[in-house]
């Protein structure tokens, strides 16, 4: 190829380059946030199904076994707890849900149960008020309602204190993953 030939070859200019490039920064700075919603939405949903779940496991739990269960919402350490009986007790803890923990990753922005932020769900797995709870992730909230039969419950009695259940299920967690290290962390 002559030296000529090179020359009069068509190029983009700087101009054209320059324009170009602007206008793809321009595309991704609109585009960019509404991709971080997306993925804090998904991980909101996916923590509803989630918790959605675990409650409806507890439920049948509550009729299989023939016992009433507790379930307690710990807003300040983004954790749910349930017990077999009535009462908030170390010893009757089945389940631990650390919602700040993977793969969920979000936090428990606020329930509208009130006062002792309990549930009682009796023999037949039915909750006895409704409630709802609020999930939050990167600045997206998200409400899950639950739907009660309005029944009387049973007085609930606190054994163990919020820090005794928070040092509690973690050697709980601690056993279910394989480390029996027998002290509460």
């Amino acid at each position: 190829m002559s030296m000529n030939a090179r020359l009069n070859r068509p190029a983009f200019s700087m101009i054209e380059m320059v324009l170009v490039v602007s206008i793809m920064a321009i595309i991704v700075t609109i585009a960019a946030p509404k991709f971080a919603d997306a993925e804090s939405g998904r991980s909101l949903q996916s923590a509803k199904s989630v918790i959605e779940s675990d409650i409806n496991a507890i439920k049948l739990r509550a009729r299989a076994t023939g016992k009433e269960h507790v379930l307690v919402f710990y807003p300040a350490d983004e954790m749910v707890v349930a017990f077999e009986g009535t009462s908030i007790d170390r010893n009757a803890i089945v389940f631990v849900r650390q919602l700040t923990d993977e793969p969920l990753g979000v936090e428990l922005s606020r329930t509208d149960i009130g006062g002792d932020e309990n549930i009682v769900v009796n023999v037949y797995g039915e909750l006895e008020k409704d409630f709802t709870i609020g999930l939050l992730h990167d600045g997206t909230e998200i409400f899950i309602p639950f739907t009660g039969t309005d029944f009387t419950r049973t007085a609930v009695t606190e054994v163990d204190t919020e820090e005794d259940i928070k040092t509690e299920s973690i050697k709980i967690n601690l056993t279910i993953g394989g480390l029996d290290i027998g002290i509460g962390l």
